[in-house]
């Protein structure tokens, strides 16, 4: 495409794919470091979620200790079948550091440096295959490195839940089918439909650019032009049944974690959906009141989201002078988006992390957009006006992403003093009960714990919690039957628990806050 002087040459200066990746990885390496990346590297599983990340790493060290097969994880809980097997999305993360950690020793830094390489792989991913749509190094970069600036993503870009790594695999198939859409090679195809069959084995939602691309395909083979110039999908046949084999994959994953569950405990981790026609008016409420506090603070700037907003109706306004297929994809993904939404809607309150896949829509209206400035308005998309604000935008919201880190991390924040006063205390209690002769082989009931996992995996022992008690005095005699040794309570109020005055003539010792209870005599 041929751009008018005098922006031309500032084009030509703005392109240079020779020392741009080292440029764009010392950019991610600085806002790593802004995030304070380097000290939460070595953190244990705390702050925001630390409920589910113990779940994770927990499947993670059994994998470690017990020598598990891939297809039967197990967790710290032990659950109503007492073998503590249940599983959600396919454990692939948790089996490889897993095995890791059988050659350095269980290391949570480790994990989380996994998860955050292949975040960054794949944002290194993406920024190439912007460069070479776009044919400017700044612009590519500046639009990719947004994603790292959204709160939500910087905090878990270094986690150990899975939603990060399914996310960034889709990102990279979502790189190899807009390769595709350019080279029309059949071997960026076959890589784009490897990354989202990852992607959706650990997480079903990382597949919404994935529908859309099986959508496109079936308006192509309908008759559609996806291209005025060519087909898009030269081989329909091959594309498709390689794309349902994707989602054959999947089925099979699903299919057998429900049979796994069944067979062992059931109940313990979603395998289905959570839609908003379940929920009575008061909860719908509840859910707009915690979606508004999470859009003010936690996915980006209020200002970001605004300008999104507003690139992406450009695009549909200008829809014209943008390739169908870009446009196409575009829409089907936001059509997967809302849909998301609607079946997903009563985990939108609390749980941040269910939309770290939505965000895949942040990267095609930026690439849409981007696209249509260069093919409509190539003045503005040449100038430096345009790079200078996008610059900016880019420095604004990483502070205030950097912000929002410390929030997080903060001893006595809210999102992190209930570790720092209360559940750290397990984490350092491993010696004194191997002192006590409480080894891992004992089988405890940690009560002051509603978390399935957060304070067994803590401190290494099997057993149960109060999320499988509930405060009934029944289940709790209920597990004690089941082999229970020792009881754990932390915090006061738990001994005006039903049921559990019975429990306390046996008292073993004292850790800090944590009082310890054997459960039998002798």
């Amino acid at each position: 495409m041929n751009i008018p002087k005098p922006w031309s040459g500032l084009q030509t200066i703005t392109h240079f794919p020779g020392r741009s990746r080292w440029i764009f990885l010392l950019l991610l390496g600085i806002l790593a470091i802004l995030y304070g990346y380097p000290r939460i590297l070595t953190l244990p599983p705390q702050s925001v979620h630390q409920w589910r990340q113990c779940d994770g790493l927990s499947m993670t060290l059994n994998y470690t200790l017990e020598d598990r097969p891939f297809l039967q994880p197990a967790m710290h809980n032990l659950g109503n079948e007492g073998s503590g097997q249940t599983i959600s999305e396919c454990p692939l993360v948790y089996y490889f550091i897993g095995s890791l950690w059988k050659f350095t020793g269980p290391q949570e830094s480790l994990f989380r440096l996994c998860v955050m390489l292949i975040f960054f792989i794949a944002l290194f991913t993406l920024f190439r295959t912007f460069e070479e749509h776009l044919k400017d190094s700044v612009l590519s970069m500046l639009a990719v490195l947004l994603l790292f600036t959204s709160p939500t993503l910087v905090y878990y870009a270094n986690n150990f839940l899975n939603d990060i790594p399914a996310f960034s695999f889709a990102l990279i198939g979502l790189s190899f089918f807009i390769r595709f859409i350019t080279s029309a090679r059949p071997g960026q195809f076959y890589r784009c439909a490897i990354f989202f069959a990852l992607a959706g084995l650990l997480k079903i939602s990382a597949l919404l650019s994935f529908a859309a691309i099986l959508g496109l395909l079936i308006l192509e083979m309908s008759g559609l032009k996806l291209d005025q110039q060519r087909r898009i999908f030269v081989h329909p046949l091959r594309y498709g049944l390689i794309l349902i084999g994707v989602a054959g994959i999947q089925l099979l994953w699903y299919s057998y974690a429900q049979h796994y569950n069944n067979q062992h405990n059931a109940g313990i981790f979603l395998l289905g959906i959570l839609p908003v026609w379940d929920m009575d008016a008061a909860a719908i409420q509840a859910t707009m009141d915690g979606v508004r506090h999470h859009l003010r603070w936690d996915y980006f700037r209020q200002e970001t989201q605004l300008l999104l907003v507003g690139m992406f109706l450009t695009v549909l306004i200008f829809f014209r002078h943008l390739p169908r297929i870009l446009l196409g994809l575009m829409l089907m993904v936001s059509t997967g988006f809302i849909v998301y939404i609607i079946l997903f809607f009563n985990a939108l309150k609390d749980h941040d992390y269910y939309t770290i896949n939505l965000f895949i829509l942040v990267p095609i209206t930026l690439l849409a957009f981007l696209t249509l400035m260069k093919t409509r308005f190539p003045g503005v998309f040449a100038s430096a006006t345009l790079k200078v604000l996008l610059l900016a935008l880019l420095i604004h919201n990483a502070d205030f992403a950097r912000r929002r880190m410390e929030g997080r991390y903060h001893p006595q924040g809210w999102e992190n003093s209930y570790f720092v006063n209360n559940t750290s205390a397990y984490r350092d209690a491993g010696p004194y009960l191997d002192s006590l002769g409480i080894g891992r082989d004992a089988r405890v009931i940690s009560l002051s714990d509603p978390s399935i996992n957060i304070t067994l995996y803590l401190m290494d022992r099997k057993g149960w919690t109060d999320f499988n008690i509930g405060g009934d005095s029944l289940r709790l005699q209920e597990v004690v039957a089941r082999g229970a040794d020792y009881l754990f309570i932390s915090d006061t109020g738990t001994y005006r628990q039903a049921g559990v005055k019975a429990l306390l003539q046996y008292k073993v010792g004292q850790y800090r806050h944590i009082a310890i209870y054997r459960l039998r005599g002798g």
